[in-house]
């Protein structure tokens, strides 16, 4: 037998990389349909692999789902704009709360059962629910605390303007005025904005008079 040369298990690792990515894509997409009850067999059939590829990848169903979770979320937090050095509250607000309500319609029956039950998780897939709670709190927290600076603020945002980024960031909101009321990801990112650059000029103590400029 050749002995196998550096370059042989360089190409190696690469196919086993790309295969993984495939598997992984393949379980996005599966689980935006499916949910978090989608199975090895319609993952690999999505990839075009054979399952016992996935298991060779994965191990077990609940990391493959997990693995495939927690790249979504990654995703997520990579998409979102951060403010630019000239950046104001009207300029950033409104680009960010586009990004946000097209990204959370986007995430599909997995995710959103995560949110719904995620409690009820244990092992790995408990742990990404976890860490989806705690991303949350941190990503509603920054994002008000930069509203609170455009605005002039050095203090800490009141905790009602928190509770209020945190509805107006939230996937129930994208989902519920989407769905129930026939809205489109336009109509939610300029009531957001318009709600919230409101709330915050309001809440300034150095808050004047003039009108809160349109996003639309």
């Amino acid at each position: 037998m050749a002995p196998v040369t550096s370059a042989g298990v360089s190409l190696l690792h690469e196919q086993r990389q790309v295969a993984r990515d495939r598997i992984e894509r393949a379980a996005r997409r599966v689980l935006a349909d499916k949910g978090i009850g989608a199975t090895v067999e319609e993952v690999a059939g999505q990839a075009g692999v054979s399952i016992r590829t996935v298991f060779r990848h994965y191990g077990t169903r609940d990391h493959m789902i997990a693995t495939a979770l927690r790249s979504q979320l990654l995703h997520y937090s990579e998409t979102l704009p951060r403010p630019a050095d000239d950046a104001t509250l009207e300029s950033w607000l409104p680009e960010l709360l586009m990004e946000v309500h097209r990204v959370n319609a986007d995430l599909g029956r997995a995710y959103w059962e995560m949110m719904a039950v995620g409690y009820t998780l244990t092992g790995e897939l408990g742990d990404v629910a976890a860490e989806r709670l705690a991303g949350r709190n941190r990503f509603v927290n920054v994002v008000t605390r930069g509203a609170w600076r455009l605005a002039g603020n050095r203090s800490r945002p009141p905790g009602w303007l928190v509770d209020l980024f945190a509805i107006h960031l939230s996937t129930f909101t994208t989902r519920e005025l989407l769905q129930d009321f026939g809205r489109s990801i336009e109509d939610v990112a300029s009531m957001s904005a318009r709600v919230l650059i409101a709330a915050v000029r309001s809440a300034s103590p150095n808050c004047s008079d003039a009108p809160i400029p349109s996003t639309t």
